[in-house]
């Protein structure tokens, strides 16, 4: 039987970030999906919903927060771990994007192997 790997999303408005992580993502066996915008995240999400949604504080229109906020609003949507994936270190957004449910805020740069156990960690896998 073949196993499908989780599928994640990442939307990052960083190019060079977008392509690291999907390497990460591949290298620990998950499979991954980008988006440039928060809009595209959406309407994908809304098409075939991922097992966790890794995102950006900082995106060109709406911000990781509106998307967020979208999400855990969503029918269909409001259970998809998302973990903020950012260089966005105020305190006072770490707070808001946790109180708003994301499930956890990964501080950029980070590790490969540090981002994938924490995927790991969040999907019980």
């Amino acid at each position: 039987m073949l196993v499908t790997p989780p599928q994640i999303y990442v939307a990052d408005d960083d190019a060079l970030t977008r392509e690291l992580v999907e390497i990460q993502l591949g290298r620990g066996g998950y499979g991954a999906r980008t988006f440039e915008t928060v809009e595209e995240l959406l309407s994908a999400v809304a098409a075939a919903p991922p097992s966790l949604i890794l995102l950006d504080v900082r995106m060109p229109g709406l911000s990781g927060l509106d998307a967020l906020r979208s999400l855990k609003s969503a029918q269909g949507a409001e259970d998809i771990p998302v973990l903020m994936l950012t260089g966005e270190g105020r305190l006072d957004r770490i707070v808001q994007a946790l109180q708003l449910g994301a499930v956890g805020y990964v501080m950029k740069p980070f590790t490969g192997k540090a981002l994938v156990d924490k995927i790991g960690e969040v999907l019980g896998a």
